[in-house]
């Protein structure tokens, strides 16, 4: 996790000029009609969400899955989607493609909604497009085809990154 961080990071760090990202989400700063941003308990109001694991109550970060998901994206099949909730605010979201023809299939819509081919990770399974509100990463296995695709809120992104620091730095000293 800490290089799907670092990555993000370098992604964000691009020319203004080299961020010109017009995908849907991006323009709309929202996904699935709902604004990066907004309140968790807002959000409750119009999905009916499960929280995912067992997180202590006082951590940051929430994952939930919507119930009633569409796991779909025009003629795209989506092995899962989860909603990252940072702060008490929504701050991303994760799709899960389950192989390869379906995750080269969101890769070129991707392609298509920022308007141009995304930056290269810091991993060669891990590909970036930076938006102007909503950034995109999508890392393939090599082995399964397997994509998981985060698009997240930048503005909301330098927190998370801090806790995930701060994380890292608490586990470090255990081992």
């Amino acid at each position: 996790m800490l290089a799907v961080a670092v990555t993000l990071s370098a992604c964000l760090a691009a020319p203004p000029e080299e961020q010109a990202g017009i995908s849907s989400a991006d323009r709309n700063n929202a996904f699935r009609g709902i604004p990066f941003g907004t309140p968790l308990e807002e959000v409750r109001k119009k999905w009916d969400l499960t929280p995912v694991g067992d997180s202590p109550a006082d951590d940051p970060l929430k994952l939930f899955i919507k119930n009633d998901e569409v796991r779909a994206i025009g003629n795209l099949t989506l092995q899962e989607v989860t909603y990252y909730f940072f702060q008490g605010k929504f701050y991303g979201v994760e799709i899960v493609t389950p192989d390869t023809r379906q995750t080269e299939t969101l890769r070129q819509a991707l392609e298509i909604a920022y308007g141009r081919p995304p930056f290269a990770g810091n991993s060669p399974d891990a590909v970036a497009w930076p938006g102007d509100h909503v950034s995109t990463l999508l890392i393939m296995s090599p082995l399964s085809g397997e994509g998981r695709t985060f698009l997240f809120s930048n503005p909301i992104q330098s927190g998370y990154e801090a806790y995930f620091l701060e994380s890292a730095r608490k586990t470090a000293t255990q081992l």
